[in-house]
């Protein structure tokens, strides 16, 4: 093909080992060693040259033929900008007969009734998004057990075909028996439990009100699910500063239990974590330096056949590889608050995100669903303002993650205690740089890496 009027998409670009890494905001992305990094930044490029064709085809050259499918690219990318709200969260309590250390739930202890959760059924089914999903949260969501069964009978009920519905129930599994467990995958019910790694581990932060670790109670009724009921439960790890020299336990723990995901998130400095912040807390290079072993251990792991990936590293693949929006909120430029994912308390007061209710205050309210709609909700000045002060490309211009990373405004916010961010202060932007770094450097380093990377992906 002639390709003779090329224009050069804006870039941004990084050195990564020996090579450039090269973006734009579209979501094209090369590597280019220094010869080639020189021809491009200099406009010396000639054209239907193999490596000018190369750069076509990797995004970063445009003409006419190929503009429609670049759109349709970024489209893919960021299609959290053309959609309304997927993600539901409806708090059906505050109560919770556990104590964990780190819990972020607000203290105010309170049970959603069924009005509220009539109304949340409602701005369910106001979205125009095909795909939405209801998560069930607490407090532990099975202490109100009559709202939780309400909202997933009801919701099953209202959809009946129409929208592409998930339902998720976030718990710590203690109260689980027999008959909750048959109604929950009757109504097909994902299951989403804490576990922090084996049992001194967890037991250490996750613990009944008179201190009793919670780790045998959990264990035995995620292997009664799975015997019992033939209920595969998803695992979420909580890594706190005991867990930072055990990362081969906790993978272990989580293959052990027949996982093939793991999520290593940072704890967050919220709720009772700020209290215990001594016990808790480390610095963002502590945690990269724990992410960068447990990475290097998952990564060798499935180069001897056993399948784990962890989670942000695949948001990130999923991003760079295949430019799909994985709906995941705090990597959405901007932030996907309110826009991806919106929270319902007891009371019908409705928040952005999961951050803002456990932050709670005016200035992250969006209103109330006893006296506003959905749209009425999106309409709010407050969310305007968050959203704004989210667009990480005007704190962080030059980055070469730019078109695929995001920052988190609640968090900022409550680190810095001003909207507008100091965004090189930010823990979560170091370590969100360093994770983006980590999988370029690896699939630079060898072949191996990168069909390793492909096969999270497809899976």
């Amino acid at each position: 093909m002639d390709r003779r009027n090329l224009a050069l998409i804006p870039f941004t670009r990084c050195v990564i080992k020996d090579k450039y890494l090269v973006s734009n905001f579209l979501g094209g992305w090369d590597f280019l060693d220094k010869e080639e990094f020189s021809a491009l930044n200099s406009f010396k490029l000639k054209t239907n040259t193999p490596f000018s064709n190369r750069l076509y085809e990797r995004g970063l050259l445009a003409d006419e033929n190929n503009l429609s499918q670049l759109i349709e690219k970024y489209k893919a990318l960021n299609g959290n900008l053309f959609h309304d709200t997927s993600l539901h969260i409806a708090v059906v309590t505050t109560n919770c007969n556990l104590a964990c250390k780190y819990c972020q739930a607000k203290a105010n202890k309170a049970d959603m009734g069924i009005e509220v959760a009539e109304h949340v059924l409602k701005c369910l089914f106001e979205v125009k998004n095909p795909c939405v999903t209801l998560e069930l949260q607490g407090g532990e969501p099975l202490a109100n057990w009559q709202t939780t069964k309400f909202l997933i009978e009801n919701s099953r009920k209202i959809n009946d075909g129409h929208k592409n519905l998930k339902i998720a129930l976030v718990t710590n599994l203690t109260l689980m028996d027999d008959e909750k467990a048959k109604f929950l995958i009757g109504h097909d019910v994902e299951i989403c439990v804490s576990l922090d790694g084996p049992k001194r581990l967890h037991n250490r932060n996750r613990i009944f009100s008179k201190n009793n670790g919670t780790y045998d109670k959990v264990s035995a009724n995620i292997e009664r699910l799975r015997e019992k009921f033939n209920k595969k439960v998803n695992l979420l790890p909580t890594i706190t500063k005991s867990s930072l020299g055990h990362y081969k336990e906790i993978i272990d723990e989580y293959i052990k239990r027949g996982q093939s995901d793991i999520a290593l998130r940072p704890v967050n400095k919220l709720g009772n974590a700020c209290s215990n912040w001594g016990d808790l807390g480390y610095s963002a290079d502590e945690f990269t330096n724990f992410y960068k072993k447990a990475m290097d251990y998952i990564l060798a792991l499935n180069k001897k056949g056993v399948f784990i990936r962890e989670r942000i590293a695949n948001v990130i693949l999923q991003k760079i590889l295949c430019s799909k929006d994985t709906g995941y909120t705090e990597m959405m430029n901007p932030c996907g608050a309110g826009r991806s994912q919106i929270v319902y308390m007891p009371n019908g007061e409705c928040f952005p995100c999961d951050e803002a209710r456990m932050l709670g205050g005016e200035v992250f309210l969006l209103g109330n669903i006893l006296e506003k709609n959905y749209d009425q909700l999106m309409g709010s000045e407050n969310l305007l303002h968050l959203l704004q002060t989210s667009l990480v490309n005007l704190w962080d211009a030059n980055s070469a993650f730019s078109p695929w990373l995001g920052t988190c405004p609640v968090l900022n916010y409550s680190a810095q205690g001003n909207f507008i961010p100091k965004i090189h202060c930010s823990s979560m932007h170091k370590i969100y740089n360093f994770q983006f770094r980590y999988i370029f450097e690896k699939i630079l380093e060898n072949k191996e890496n990168f069909n390793i990377f492909k096969s999270w992906v497809k899976k």
